[in-house]
């Protein structure tokens, strides 16, 4: 080749090299750092250039371009090659996976040996094989052993182009010769890297580093085993090497720190290594393993479970069921066989994961094999499913999809999919009819086995749904009622798709359609909604699209009257159809001619807003995402379509329910989004023709519109719902509009203004923090230069509150005063002020060091006040607002200033160490006080009298009161004790908030900055162990839950920072933290620690260790602690101790912990076994915490409660899962439980017995128990029933619970049979306890009993008991429970009537209830026998004569016995029908006879129900007795002090008013509907119950339809009615609102959609009624309804509330504007049609004075209050009223809102009369200067918001 030859080859080569370089993105990531080192000195200058790029790049293309540049200087020369060569592969040894460099190195770098094999191979293996000998350097082994498994084959493969060069190399492979070369290095390298990397001393290493040993680890034994899959062999790999690797493989598997995946590879490497080295192969690996023979001795569970994993890796499908062994058995049988051994079937959560991805993987290559080969008849009845070994598969299946882990759950589930693949493709004969007998006793499981759907989802395909419909034809339905149930919706879910997907293809559409949507629209439900019923029904349809039409077309049929999930069933079927673009075209071609009056030619416009008004949130939820929802992101809203949601915003955000709130932000986000994207395309739009431009301008006016509805909802006075919905959406148009296209749609202007920069200010005075967030959020998004910071009155406003409030004595207020500081960081010009204003010596300009340095000089003043007094400390400096504040602006120290300002940084933390330190000692002799709540450091001295008056007046008058509180040693007893109370209150708020903000400052300094040795850390090594003592000491010593509380919060985040540390000195410190804590536990001497309130923060001690203790440590502290737990709350030693005490306290905290998760479950049956012990202690104490402690444990193992009873079926679980999970507890549970049989049987009370009971009764029978004798729970049965015998009644109660979970079906009647036998007289405990097993197992089993058609032998046992429940029987509560068992045989209509045995029972229960003798009454249990003897007779008469009935009931309500009574009422009101005797007796009863509350109750509930029956109308001519009985009731209720009674007569006097509205004009109904109306209005308040106030709603709301027709309600009548309308209109509950919403609909004359509609707009509705009225009394009214609005309450002494901490309002939901302009303006509307012969209008009645704050009463004492006043008149004392409310907040000017008192109820009193001296003002041209002055005033307001703003409006008129 000559020299210009080989020259143009190259120039070529590297021509193709660089354009197939260029054609890669380069992505916009961070450089890549490397250290190479320099080329040689004589190397070529292209190749130095380039190295120089790439080894400092300025950005990642130049790194790119570099290695370009370095292959097209490669082809240069020989020395050139050998350089780029060494170059690159050095840069791939140091580069990671995944990094785009290396990708792109490893593509091309091979192209070197196109021009020169020689030389490149030469290199690479000099550079490979240098890395795997240097010894020193593990991870370059690790790099070079990678770069040749995952690299290998692009560098060492080389392809060249035939057309460049005719002469080159076609493809010459240097891959095999290279490593031929190289394998021993490599194994040598493998060898030494294990070496140095794992058997280095991992205990001394650091969290992160261990961590990053293991992940090394990790990676060097995957590359290794698949470098020893594919390069090795048993001739090239010696055994000497083998049996190392083996040995290490082995030792790595064994080690606790070991993590799952790594240990699953070391198996795979394992096989490997021992398929290589024995002849057998892996056929003996299975046994060696199980029986641990040879180098497998005493491998740990999961490691053998490893091994066994590596077998089915490494093996091919087809190689597990080759039959080589002489016995006949196949490999994969064998796997199988060992995965089914029951010693790994424990209750590790790791060894759960790892058998069952193991079954996974068996049943993945059982598949494998069945598709490429033949299985023998042997082999295939081996794996049918009706074998032994498949039996044995499906019992573990079954147990292993009921496993708390969900990774458990779903693996399990691939498997049994698999499973039923294996055997259909084997086409195993009479497997299709196992299967069908599996889906059957499946469905009969109960429905605590969630997984039996699941199961048969996966059998559906091979069974067929026909087949399964056939079977069970109400299984859809119970499938879709199942959807309710969050449990089990999921799984409902999923064998539903399945059955319709399979029918569909078994039947005819038409009948399919006929089956599925007749029932999924006539089952659709609310709750379903929640459980994914939407995404399912989409399915439905989607499997037959032609089905959609027939579900819009039915639903929208009749839309107006359709319910409310009907509605939204509409509403779902066109959100599905508008994701399809063939049937929106169908819709259109369809409706073409109406295109005007429907949405998307699908919808009319009409229902739409329909269901947008609707009463149901959903419906409008489901409605308003249909309009801001699109299956296009550019579409366009139509204008018609953004009225609506902007009428639909003006009504809906004052919604209580979080979940609508979240739903409404959802649909606003996407509908913002949607204007996002379709403004940016108008932008783009090139035409700009009229439709754009209209488009745009529709878009910003709907902005505008909805921008400013915003703004004005937070006004003074909204309610919650309505501030935080919202801000919510104000920060959606911060983020998604305003920095997009603020200015194309006009919002920027807006955001810019003042108006929206005050109001957000003010907002940070909210009493929610999570609307204090976004307020700040939003003001810091405003850009400097748009913020006018030139107004420094409202910045020096803002400063000084900020002061005011940080030192208030009210939490909240501190909480505002640090928002506020973190927005004047923003303010330039709040240096200058703050400077100017305390003297400040500004040395630096950073505002934030700046505001730090202040604010740690004013705490330093607090303390020292303190230090004079706590008391006077917590009056008027409580400290905790200013390190509140110190906390806030500290944890957002930017990394610039620190690493610029770093010394004085430094010295800010130490000087904050010091003052927090010290304020702890401070306050120390309160929070670690025996009873803290209660602690005043003082006596009641004439010295101390001064500083109690000053805490009192600090914390109630300052807020509530003006005059100073009189407090003196002269003051009354109980004014001293309340002064002592509020005192010690205010001093416990000051001690304990001081100290959670302490704790909180210093585990911020160590969780947010960085630690030594890093050059930026604030703290040293000795700072950091002071403050761990510090929270040791504070935990450990402090009794305040909220202090230790707070202070744990700040240990855990100090913990967590030091378990991450490099340094040795810190991340050692937990774990002597934790030894120092469990030796002082140990130390009796030690008195430091609290016994008591469940020592107190010692559980949170070690807690805040071990849940932060990385994973990389293995649990070590968490074993270690837990075995010294255990060892205390177990051994006897310990017994009477505190150390068991707090042993007990701490293992509690430790197993309700879920941060332990699985790492705690081990541990429990130990923890069970302690407590259990527990309750035999002699100490209260003790069996006090071993009680908690058991609970916890409870809650671990079975999971949390679903349900309130803790026996409920829905909260056990299968006792052979529960034994299988926890074998230890067997025996023991058996040894406990027999033991403590014998002792009830002498008689001793064994206390021991109670948890025992109580975990027997969460367990169920397994429905494969019968095949598991081992663990039967049968075993457990005979000494439940030898607890029955107890003498303790509820031992007894429990055991017969117990005795359920221990009974199959199949054994019930031979238990029936033991118990009847045993029942005795002379045993009353044992008769008892044989009762009450009787009655729950027959209530239990009573179905199966029936299916197994031994009902008449049950009944024929029990008759041999009847003596129990007859006379003969002298115990009463034993006759009782026997009465109670025959009443449920009679209500279950059993046929034992005839049996002569029941007929004594009869007679002597009738003489039982009849006999009212004195004796009788004394007895014990009397009254519980009589109840019992009576629901028996009342029973047995349903099946006589109904007088017998009515004569009996008469009889019995007439009994001494209150509970006799009660039953029988309970008994009347289930029936259908009332006798008229029996309500006749009734209505006597009521009327003052009947003095029980709980019969009252019932006794008005059935007179409620059947008062209107027309049946009723005969016994009583005179309407007068019930009027009588109306006014009885009217006036029991004012004075009725039960909630539960004065409710039901509410109720019941509804009822009676509207039954005497329905007939006739009565004489006496005007009277006593004004009484009742007057009743209505007593109990409408919010301050009532919400029970009561429901009922009041739903009074009021029946009587609207008689109110403009009957001639008896007056006009009076019918404008109190409205008034309390309005009132529950206001209410805070939302089903009060609810219920006057609907009933008012309905009855409202311009409610054209003739539905329900929200109350929100009801209310608008109501008050343009009230102006309808045209009279003086209504238009009254309104003023009334205007001005009305309760004063500031005061506050003396003796009341029984106290103001330390905010209570709020009583009604969050009221807001006094909202109802002030609905009247306004209905009042505008009745003025505007007022008549003009009574113009200028005179309508304000007098009684409207009193509303006024303006005291005017006393002007005159005449009674004139139905004279009228004119307008003129008015308005002077209007404007008067205006002028009086101001004064109390005239400070406006000169300060910031937050700091005027009350001035939230002066700002809406002014607010409202505004408002209406703007409507009054039109007709009255009278200039008022007070108004005048007021409104001048107003606008020199330092801060101006939308509610001030709006009320300056109002005035300006």
């Amino acid at each position: 080749m000559v020299k210009g030859e080989k020259h143009t080859m190259g120039t070529a080569t590297a021509w193709h090299m660089g354009q197939t370089l260029k054609r890669g993105k380069v992505r916009d990531s961070h450089m890549e750092q490397l250290i190479l080192d320099p080329p040689p000195e004589n190397a070529d200058d292209d190749i130095k250039a380039a190295f120089t790029e790439l080894l400092m790049p300025e950005n990642p293309s130049q790194q790119i371009g570099a290695v370009e540049k370095l292959l097209c200087a490669s082809v240069k020369s020989e020395e050139c090659a050998k350089v780029v060569t060494d170059i690159l592969l050095t840069c791939l040894l140091q580069l990671p996976s995944k990094a785009q460099l290396r990708i792109k190195i490893s593509k091309f770098v091979s192209s070197i040996a196109l021009e020169y094999p020689k030389e490149y191979e030469e290199t690479a293996l000099e550079v490979i094989c240098c890395a795997l000998s240097n010894t020193k350097n593990p991870l370059g082994i690790m790099q070079a052993i990678k770069l040749v498994v995952e690299d290998a084959s692009s560098i060492f493969s080389v392809h060249g182009e035939r057309s460049e060069r005719k002469h080159v190399t076609e493809g010459k492979d240097l891959l095999k010769p290279f490593l031929s070369k190289i394998h021993p290095l490599v194994l040598q390298g493998i060898l030494n890297c294990i070496t140095q990397l794992w058997y280095s001393n991992k205990e001394t290493l650091s969290s992160i580093e261990a961590s990053q040993v293991l992940q090394e680890m990790q990676q060097l034994i995957k590359n290794s085993t698949t470098y020893l899959q594919k390069h090795c062999s048993k001739d090239n790999i010696g055994n000497n090497e083998s049996c190392k690797l083996l040995e290490h493989g082995l030792n790595i598997m064994t080690h606790q720190l070991c993590p799952l995946d790594l240990r699953i590879n070391c198996g795979q490497m394992v096989a490997i290594i021992h398929n290589y080295c024995n002849e057998d192969g892996l056929d003996s690996l299975v046994q060696n393993v199980i029986c641990e023979d040879g180098h497998y001795v005493a491998l740990p569970p999961l490691a053998q479970l490893a091994v066994i994993n590596g077998i089915l890796c490494v093996s091919q499908g087809k190689e597990l069921y080759t039959n080589n062994k002489c016995n006949n058995m196949y490999l994969g049988l064998e796997i199988l066989e060992a995965i089914l051994t029951p010693v790994f079937q424990s209750n590790d959560g790791s060894m759960a994961v790892t058998l069952i991805r193991m079954f996974q993987h068996w049943t993945l290559r059982t598949l494998e094999a069945i598709k490429s080969s033949s299985f023998s008849s042997n082999l295939r009845s081996s794996l049918h499913p009706s074998s032994t070994v498949m039996s044995r598969v499906f019992e573990y299946l079954w147990l292993s999809w009921d496993h708390f882990l969900d990774s458990v759950k779903h693996a399990t589930k691939e498997s049994f999919q698999n499973l039923v693949k294996i055997h259909t493709e084997l086409s195993l004969e009479g497997s299709v009819a196992h299967y069908t007998e599996m889906c059957k006793t499946l469905l009969l499981q109960p429905s605590s086995r969630k997984y039996k759907l699941s199961a048969v989802s996966c059998l559906v395909p091979v069974v067929g749904c026909q087949t399964l419909l056939s079977y069970e034809p109400q299984l859809p339905g119970l499938l879709l009622t199942s959807l309710k149930d969050s449990a089990m919706a999921s799984h409902a879910a999923e064998l539903l798709e399945v059955l319709f997907t399979v029918h569909v293809k078994e039947v005819s559409q038409a009948k399919w359609q006929d089956v599925w949507l007749p029932l999924f629209i006539s089952s659709f439900s609310q709750e379903m909604q929640t459980f994914g019923y939407e995404l399912l029904f989409k399915k439905l349809l989607l499997t037959s699209p032609e089905s959609l039409d027939i579900v819009v077309e039915t639903l929208s049929e009749s839309c107006d009257k359709l319910e409310m999930e009907k509605l939204c069933l509409l509403i779902m079927c066109v959100k599905i159809g508008r994701q399809s673009t063939y049937w929106q075209k169908k819709c259109q071609e369809k409706n073409a001619q109406h295109s005007d009056d429907l949405w998307k030619f699908i919808l009319p416009y009409k229902t739409i807003k329909f269901c947008l008004k609707h009463i149901h949130e959903s419906v409008q939820l489901s409605a308003l995402s249909l309009l801001c929802e699109s299956p296009k992101s550019t579409e366009i809203p139509e204008k018609e379509e953004m009225d609506l949601i902007i009428d639909y915003y003006h009504y809906s955000t004052t919604n209580q329910s979080p979940s609508y709130r979240q739903h409404l932000v959802k649909c606003t986000k996407k509908l913002f989004l949607r204007i996002k994207e379709a403004t940016r395309i108008l932008k783009k739009s090139r035409n700009s023709n009229e439709n754009v431009m209209h488009n745009l301008n529709c878009l910003r006016e709907f902005c505008k519109d909805l921008f400013n509805i915003m703004i004005q909802n937070l006004f003074i006075g909204a309610n919650t719902a309505r501030r935080g919905t919202s801000l919510v959406i104000l920060e959606l148009f911060n983020e998604i509009l305003y920095k997009d296209c603020g200015t194309c749609i006009g919002i920027d202007e807006m955001i810019h203004s003042h108006m929206y920069v005050d109001t957000l200010l003010y907002v940070l005075n909210d009493s929610y923090e999570n609307n204090k967030i976004i307020a700040l959020k939003l003001l810091l998004a405003i850009p400097k230069d748009k913020l006018h910071s030139q107004d420094e009155r409202k910045i020096e406003c803002l400063i000084n509150a900020a002061c005011d409030l940080a030192s208030s004595s009210r939490p909240p207020d501190t909480v505002t005063a640090s928002y506020v500081l973190k927005y004047l960081l923003k303010e330039p010009v709040a240096l200058k002020i703050l400077s100017s204003k305390f003297s400040i010596n500004l040395q630096s300009q950073e505002p934030l060091e700046v505001f730090l340095k202040f604010l740690l000089q004013s705490l330093q003043s607090e303390v020292t006040v303190a230090q004079e007094s706590l008391l006077k400390a917590a009056a008027y400096g409580p400290m905790y607002g200013l390190l509140l504040c110190i906390r806030t602006l500290l944890s957002s120290i930017p990394k610039d200033q620190l690493d610029k300002n770093h010394c004085v940084w430094k010295s800010i933390v130490r000087e904050l160490l010091a003052v927090c330190y010290e304020v702890s000692e401070l306050v120390a002799s309160v929070v670690r006080n025996s009873s803290p709540e209660g602690h005043l450091p003082m006596d009641l001295e004439p010295e101390s009298v001064g500083s109690l008056k000053a805490v009192l007046q600090a914390s109630i008058g300052n807020q509530q009161i003006e005059n100073e509180i009189n407090l003196s040693l002269d003051s009354k007893p109980d004014e001293l004790v309340k002064a002592q109370a509020v005192s010690a209150q205010m001093l416990l708020l000051c001690a304990w908030r001081s100290v959670k903000e302490i704790s909180l400052i210093l585990g911020d300094l160590l969780q947010n900055y960085p630690l030594y040795p890093d050059h930026l850390s604030l703290l040293t090594v000795e700072d950091v162990k002071i403050i761990g003592q510090y929270f040791l000491m504070q935990l450990s010593e402090t009794k305040h839950r909220g202090a230790f509380e707070q202070s744990y919060t700040g240990f855990n985040r100090i913990c967590e920072q030091l378990w991450q540390c490099n340094e040795e000195q810190l991340y050692s410190l937990p774990d002597e933290w934790l030894r120092e804590v469990l030796y002082a536990i140990q130390n009796d001497n030690d008195d430091r620690l609290c016994a008591t309130r469940r020592s107190a923060g010692v559980p949170f001690i070690v807690q805040g260790i071990l849940s932060t203790e990385p994973s990389v440590r293995g649990a070590v502290s968490l074993k270690n602690t837990m075995t010294t737990l255990l060892k205390l709350a177990g051994e006897h030693q310990y017994k009477g101790t505190d150390a068991r005490i707090h042993a007990f306290n701490i293992l509690r905290a430790l197993y309700r912990d879920t941060r332990l998760g699985d790492l705690i479950v081990p541990y429990a049956p130990t923890g069970i076994k302690a407590a259990i012990n527990g309750y035999k202690s002699d100490s209260w104490a003790e069996r006090n915490s071993a009680s908690l402690l058991f609970s916890s444990l409870i809650t671990r193992m079975f999971g949390v409660k679903k349900t309130q009873d803790d026996l409920s079926r829905k909260n056990s679980m299968s006792a052979l899962v529960f034994f299988r999970r926890y074998p230890d507890l067997y025996d023991f549970l058996k040894t406990e439980l027999e033991n403590g049989a014998c002792g009830v049987k002498e008689g001793k009370l064994v206390p021991a017995l109670f948890p025992l009971l109580l975990l027997l009764a969460r367990l169920s029978p397994s429905p494969i128990e019968s095949r598991n004798t081992t663990l039967s729970i049968s075993a457990f049965t005979s000494a439940v029933i030898q607890c029955t015998s107890s003498s303790i009644f509820q031992l007894r109660n429990l055991a017969s619970h117990a005795l359920i979970s221990l009974v199959t079906p199949d054994n019930v009647l031979d238990v029936i049979n033991q118990l009847c036998s045993k029942a005795s007289l002379t045993d009353q405990n044992g008769l008892h306890g044989s009762l009450l097993c009787l009655i729950k197992l027959l209530k239990y089993f009573h179905d199966s009993i029936i299916k197994n058609n031994e009902s008449d032998s049950v009944v024929k046992s029990i008759a041999g008991i009847s003596w129990s429940a007859a006379e003969s029987n002298p115990c009463l509560i034993t006759r009782a429970c026997a009465l109670e068992l025959f009443t449920f045989l009679i209500r279950k209509k059993c046929s034992f009537m005839n049996l002569h045995a029941f007929n004594e029972v009869n007679d002597s229960s009738f003489m039982l209830v009849t006999c009212n003798s004195q004796g009788s009454h004394h007895q014990p249990w009397s009254a519980l026998c009589k109840r019992a003897a009576s629901k028996y007779l009342l029973q047995f008469s349903q099946t006589t004569k109904p007088d017998t009935m009515s004569e009996l009931v008469c009889k019995l309500l007439s009994n001494s016995d209150y509970e006799v009574r009660l039953m029988c009422l309970s008994y009347v009101e289930a029936l259908d029908d009332l006798p008229v005797p029996v309500f006749l007796k009734l209505f006597d009863q009521v009327q003052g006879k009947e003095q029980h509350k709980e019969c009252l109750i019932q006794m008005f509930k059935i007179m409620n129900k059947f008062v209107s029956c027309v049946v009723y109308e005969q016994f009583d001519a005179n309407w007068e007795g019930r009027g009588r009985l109306l006014s009885y009731c009217v006036e029991r209720a004012g004075e009725e002090a039960s909630i539960e009674l004065l409710t039901e007569i509410l109720c019941f006097t509804s009822s009676l008013v509207v039954f005497f509205l329905s007939k006739n004009s009565l004489s006496f109904l005007g009277t006593s509907v004004y009484g009742w109306l007057e009743l209505m209005k007593t109990f409408s308040g919010s301050e009532n119950d919400a029970e009561a106030r429901i009922q009041v709603a739903s009074g009021i709301s029946y009587i609207l339809p008689f109110l403009h027709s009957h001639q008896s309600i007056s006009g009076e009548a019918k404008l109190d009615v409205y008034e309390i309308l309005i009132t529950l209109l206001q209410d805070d509950s939302d089903v009060v609102r609810n219920v006057v919403a609907t009933g008012c609909a309905k009855h409202l004359e311009h409610n054209e959609l003739q539905g329900t509609i929200q109350p929100t707009r009801v209310l608008e509705a109501v008050c343009d009624i009230i102006a309808h009225f045209h009279t003086p009394e209504a238009l009254t009214l309104l003023l009334k309804l205007i001005l009305k609005e309760d004063a500031p309450e005061g506050f003396g002494l003796t009341q029984d509330d106290d103001r330390v901490f905010d209570k709020g309002e009583m009604n969050g939901y009221r807001e006094v504007r909202t109802v002030a302009q609905a009247c306004v303006k209905s009042l505008a509307k009745a003025l505007d049609s007022w008549s003009d012969s009574v113009h200028p209008p005179t309508f304000i009645k007098q009684e409207v004075i009193p509303y006024l704050c303006l005291s005017l009463a006393d002007q005159s004492q005449n009674d004139i209050k139905n004279d009228v006043i004119s307008l003129g008149t008015f308005m002077n004392m209007l404007s008067d009223d205006m002028n009086h409310v101001y004064n109390f907040i005239s400070s406006l000017e000169s300060k910031a809102l937050y700091c005027i008192k009350n001035v939230d109820t002066w700002l809406v009193k002014l607010g409202c009369r505004a408002a209406l001296w703007k409507v009054l003002s039109v007709y009255c041209c009278t200039e008022s200067p007070l108004v005048k002055l007021v409104f001048l005033n107003l606008t020199k307001s330092a801060m101006k918001g939308t509610y001030i703003t709006e009320i300056i409006n109002n005035l300006s008129v």
